[in-house]
Parts: C-alpha cells; structure tokens; sequence
C-alpha cells in the first residue's frame, strides 16, 4: 500500500493522547510520537476550522460522566471506551475528522483537574457557538468540583479507537458511517463534510463559514428531498420521519454521493420575448437553482442549498418580512393549524418551488391556491392524517410536478383549480380536530358558514374553492 492511501490503526487512553506519548507498546515511543507496529505518527491534535462548531451542553456532559461512573463501579479494571477517533496526518497536524466533541469536552476536564498542563489545549477554538459552549461547559464542570470529578475521570481508563490515514477522501469515508459519541450524525452534517472537502483550500475557510451561518437545515432539506423524490417522472420513495438513519442515508445519497464534478451551474426557467421586428430580449423570473436540477460537489451544492435554506427563513419562518400583500397574514395564520404536520411538510417543498420557479409573482394567490390543493387532506380524511397517506396523494395529484411543469404562474393556477375538493361528512361534531380545522378556515376566510354540521358538509368545499377563485 502506497502512503498515500495508508491507514494505521491503534488503539491509546486520553492520558496518553493528552501527554503525546502515544503508543501502541507501552513505552516503545518518545515524546510526541504514536507508534504502531509499523510506522510511527507524528503530529498535533488539531480541528480544522471547517469543522462544525463544538456543540455539547449540559446534558450531554451529565451522560457522559453517569456512563463513566456506571462502567467503573461495574468493571473498575477495565477501561471505558469513547468510541473511535478519525485523524488525518497532515504534515505536523492531526486533523480531527471525527471525535471532537468528545475530545474538547475531554480537554476541559483536564484543564478543570489542572492534568497534562492542557496540551490538549493546543486545540483552537475560534467559533463564537463554540467559544459560548466552552464558557458554560467550564463553569458546569468547575461546579461539580475537582475532588468529586476525579472520583468518576482516570485519564488512564477513558480509551479511543484511533483511525489515522493519510488522505483526506479517506478520512471522510470513514467519517460518514461513524458514530459520534453514540449519536449518529445528522444529514446535513455529512453533507458539509463531503462538499467542504471538494472546495479549493484558498476559498475553505469562507464557504466553512458560510456554512455555518445557514442555521438548522433539517427542514429546508426535507422540502428539498421531497421536491426531488416525489415526480411522476422518476418517482423514489422517502423513508418515513422515524426512520432516522435510512432518512440520513437518503440525504448523504441524494445531496452528496451522487452528485457530480464540475463548475457552479444554476438551472432556471428564462422568458424570450420577441417583437415584431424580430428582436428578443431575455429573463428569469429569479436568480436562483431549480430544485430538481443536476449538482456538482463542492460550492455548486454548497449555495444549492444556501439558496433553499434562504427562501425557506425568509418565506417560511418569517413570512411577515416578505412584502406582499396578504401574504405573510395567511402564513401566520396557516402555521398555527393543528393536526397538519405531514401536509405542512409538503406545502413547504411546493412553496420553495413555486418561489424558485417564479419568484414573488402571485405569491399571495399561489399560497392560498396551494392550501386548498395540499391540505384538502384534512377533510377528505375520515380522521387524522397518516404520514404514508401524503406520498400516496402526491403520486395521485402530483401537485410538484404542476409546479415544475408550469411556465407561468397562470398555468400553475390552472392545475390547483381544477382539483376537485371534497369533505368527508365523518368527526364533524363539536370540539373533533378536524371540525377545529374547518373552524378555523371558516373563520379566516369569512366564508360565512353556519354553526351547523350539515352546512359545513355541503357547503365548506363550495364556499373555500369559490373564495380562492378555483373552480367548484
């Protein structure tokens, strides 16, 4: 194996790691040195600066140390062991890939029990979340006391895998099918790895900050997965929300391993206008990606999913900022309506693309026009909304593609009338989730419907489509 693709494989105790006589026979290396059977690593801890920031509190530092204490009174001659550490060698450097929640929350211990003059400590952190976590997590320690937490902490005892390779790509592998303290990671934290790592050195530190002034991205990228996945075209099931790790292999598979290599490229709707004389000038309804198009690794992918994460913070968690009439009402409003998780989550991805194909035009009439189509599942149920129900309906009225297919918002508009909407007369008694539902929309609307449960089984479909201007 050349050097370039060597893994080494050891196995160390924090003392040892924290001391940098890391070895894999006690005593066979000289300070600041980890050997293994066959070759001797050299290098500092250090976490690259695009990694994301360092995030545990409280609770997970009260787990950590309740698992401690419980493994030694169980088995106090045998080490605890933390899991693997990923590192890259990169000339004097260890680079952490993976490991370093575990390892700057170790690093605070021995800097509260006052051990290994903190050469851990060489560890920067530069990150405002992770300078805030550090403060708090130091203060929460130092009140437990030095005395107690040296009754449950021996450096000697606490053991890491180690994985150290000497390629970067490497490295990642490895990172995307580890676990990080028992909890795997999330989606949007591979992906960050898997693009950041195709960016060009020069520009790494910028798109890392980049990244991680985008906020949670868990929903943006849910409506992003479902605006991919749910065409009539080329459809593909999604896990359900339970199913956690299948759901994080779906984002990793969709938005990282399967993109391509190549340049920043946007795929958007352009309107050719020709005059008589022959001429023609050109537009886009918006400058930004279309939801179902080809990605590239690297900064393609990166500002694919800045720029859905931006629509879905400004049109969706503060639409009162968008400045269209009656648009931002009707979002506070819809945002409040119970028993609609599993039809929210699709009226989210249908709302990113319509904005992504056509910018603010109509936006007022394209939202409401939306909720009548998206959550007709309300009350053309006989009780709540099931999760499995949702892939079902768009697979039915693949109101996605209405959107995607479209080439004006008229044309969109055409589809959302034409659906059919209809009531299942079933739970409209007093106080039924679903009559609350129907309240409300009774209310918001003005549709002027009676108190009385006939009238809202023959008359709310009537009423909403004739409000909304779609055909009855």
């Amino acid at each position: 194996m050349d050097d370039e693709n060597r893994v080494q494989v050891a196995t160390c105790s924090v003392a040892e790691l924290f001391s940098a006589t890391l070895s894999a026979d006690a005593g066979c290396a000289p300070k600041g040195l980890l050997c293994s059977e066959q070759n001797i690593i050299v290098g500092r801890l250090t976490i690259p600066e695009y990694q994301r920031p360092y995030r545990w509190k409280a609770h997970q530092l009260n787990n950590l140390l309740s698992d401690i204490r419980a493994h030694r009174e169980r088995t106090p001659h045998l080490p605890y062991y933390l899991g693997s550490l990923i590192l890259h060698q990169s000339k004097e450097h260890l680079n952490i890939i993976d490991g370093q929640q575990r390892i700057t929350t170790l690093a605070l211990l021995a800097l509260v029990l006052d051990e290994y003059s903190l050469q851990a400590g060489a560890l920067k952190i530069e990150h405002p979340i992770s300078q805030i976590n550090v403060r708090k997590n130091l203060v929460w320690f130092k009140d437990k006391g030095a005395l107690w937490l040296r009754d449950i902490i021996s450096f000697d005892q606490l053991q890491f895998s180690l994985v150290v390779t000497q390629s970067e790509d490497d490295a990642y592998r490895f990172f995307e099918t580890q676990n990080t303290g028992g909890v795997r990671l999330s989606g949007p934290d591979i992906i960050k790895a898997h693009h950041l790592r195709a960016v060009d050195s020069s520009y790494l530190a910028d798109y890392a900050r980049k990244w991680e002034a985008l906020g949670d991205l868990n929903m943006s990228v849910l409506a992003i997965l479902k605006g991919r996945y749910w065409q009539r075209v080329h459809w593909r099931e999604l896990p359900r929300h339970n199913q956690k790790n299948q759901l994080r292999d779906t984002v990793v598979s969709e938005l990282a391993t399967q993109t391509g290599h190549g340049e920043d490229l946007a795929f958007t709707r352009i309107q050719r206008t020709v005059s008589p004389s022959g001429a023609f000038s050109m537009s886009g309804a918006q400058r930004g990606y279309d939801m179902r198009q080809p990605l590239n690794a690297g900064i393609n992918t990166i500002h694919f999913i800045e720029y859905f994460q931006s629509l879905y913070q400004r049109y969706w968690l503060a639409p009162e900022s968008v400045h269209v009439d009656g648009y931002g009402e009707f979002t506070v409003w819809l945002k409040t309506l119970k028993g609609c998780g599993y039809l929210q989550s699709l009226y989210e991805s249908c709302l990113l693309l319509y904005i992504s194909q056509f910018g603010e035009a109509q936006l007022d009439i394209a939202a409401k026009k939306l909720f009548r189509v998206v959550y007709s599942r309300r009350v053309s149920n006989q009780k709540a909304v099931r999760e499995n129900s949702v892939p079902s309906f768009v697979e039915k009225y693949p109101v996605l593609d209405w959107i995607a297919m479209s080439f004006t918002p008229e044309q969109c508009f055409s589809y959302f009338d034409a659906f059919e909407l209809m009531v299942d007369p079933s739970n409209l008694e007093e106080n039924n989730i679903k009559r609350r539902y129907m309240d409300s929309v009774n209310e918001f609307f003005g549709l002027g419907l009676a108190d009385d449960v006939y009238e809202y089984e023959t008359q709310f479909a009537v009423a909403l489509s004739r409000k909304i201007g779609a055909a009855v």
